[in-house]
């Protein structure tokens, strides 16, 4: 068993496998960016480490600049509303929830069939890092850059470093300098 294992591995290699199934996993993306793109959504895709991505709900409540673009293992929940602004870079691993479900007078335990919907809005020259979760009804303020990990369940003001889990203000970029950048384009 072992011996015919071995020839099977050797043969896979010979073949290059890894390089096909890498080309065929492209092809995939590019079939799944043209489905979004018929749904009317804009989107690019950076793979970083991976070709995995989904977009789930209400496609037409999710909004995102054409200079921003996601990375791979995003999952987006759009029922309750996103909108993404410019220049938005995300790690891989973002998530974003734009609905929750009632457990507050729930008529069921642990919650009830009522969804709440609760919209997302990331603003402008946003920085996330990898594995950041973004929860309903959060908006991240213009120039904001929240830390790898993060989950973000509240409000994050304009030009703050936010981290944690919760996420909390760390502090505050240069106000002066951001301005600058922004007023002369130098946008990455």
């Amino acid at each position: 068993m072992k011996q015919v294992r071995n020839f099977l591995i050797h043969f896979l290699r010979l073949l290059q496998i890894e390089r096909l199934q890498q080309r065929w996993q492209s092809l995939m993306v590019s079939v799944k960016l043209e489905n979004y793109h018929r749904q009317g959504v804009q989107l690019k895709f950076v793979a970083q480490g991976g070709n995995d991505f989904e977009i789930m709900g209400d496609l037409s409540r999710f909004e995102i600049s054409p200079t921003s673009h996601i990375k791979s293992g995003t999952y987006i929940e759009a029922s309750g509303g996103v909108r993404i602004g410019r220049y938005f870079h995300p790690g891989r691993g973002l998530t974003i929830f734009s609905a929750t479900h009632n457990y507050e007078g729930a008529s069921r335990l642990p919650y009830d069939e009522v969804i709440i919907h609760r919209p997302v809005v990331i603003e402008d020259f946003v920085w996330c890092g990898a594995n950041v979760t973004i929860l309903p009804g959060v908006t991240i303020g213009e120039g904001a850059v929240i830390a790898a990990g993060s989950v973000v369940t509240k409000n994050v003001p304009r030009l703050a470093v936010a981290g944690g889990n919760p996420a909390k203000v760390i502090k505050y970029r240069d106000d002066v300098h951001f301005n600058q950048l922004k007023s002369n384009d130098c946008f990455f």
